[in-house]
């Protein structure tokens, strides 16, 4: 199809959507097209999801290091330590880490933003737990020796922390069963684990 000013070209790829081989395909048939023209555009489902998987993945960084420094400076002020708000972050990043590597084990096929989502929402939700217990053993340290203040920390929170996880839990793992949706499927299939494995 063209006009005076437009030619339209429209180019069939037999391979699935999102996948290696389509990418690989677009950046042929990119190079291949811009060797004609600049100005040149190549759209549709493919193109579209290839520069939505480029662009999901430098937010996911940029989302992740600014969430990421938000919860630190806060838990800087609210627990009036440098170390702590460290490993508590680290341990719930690390959390996140083994939560999206089970899936590459299990050969899982995760939503370009599942990435997002995911270090969001775990990290948000799972830092309620550490602040607890960090403030109660505190709390505690001023009275008993470390041991003992360990006790009492792990006495007075593992209930709130086990209920508050198993609440989110169910809450997530009855969509990911029932959702005919696969994106949040997916999703609340990695929330639902992350609430254990957090």
């Amino acid at each position: 199809i063209e006009n005076d000013e437009y030619q339209l070209i429209i180019l069939n790829s037999t391979y699935e959507i999102a996948s290696d081989e389509l990418n690989s395909q677009i950046e042929e048939v990119n190079k291949l097209v811009k060797g004609y023209d600049d100005d040149a555009i190549i759209a549709g489902e493919g193109p579209l999801m290839k520069d939505l998987t480029t662009i999901s993945d430098t937010d996911f960084k940029n989302v992740n290091y600014l969430s990421i420094a938000i919860i630190f400076i806060l838990m800087l002020f609210v627990l009036r330590s440098v170390s702590l708000p460290i490993i508590l972050v680290t341990a719930i990043e690390f959390a996140i880490f083994v939560n999206m590597g089970i899936s590459f084990y299990t050969n899982d096929t995760l939503p370009f933003i599942a990435s997002i989502v995911i270090g969001t929402i775990q990290l948000g939700a799972t830092i309620d737990y550490a602040i607890l217990m960090s403030t109660k053993y505190i709390e505690e340290r001023k009275t008993n020796d470390k041991k003992k203040a360990m006790e009492i920390t792990l006495e007075n929170t593992v209930p709130s922390i086990i209920t508050s996880a198993l609440c989110f839990f169910a809450a997530t793992v009855g969509v990911y069963m029932y959702s005919k949706i696969d994106m949040i499927g997916a999703i609340c299939k990695l929330l639902s684990r992350g609430s254990i494995i957090s």
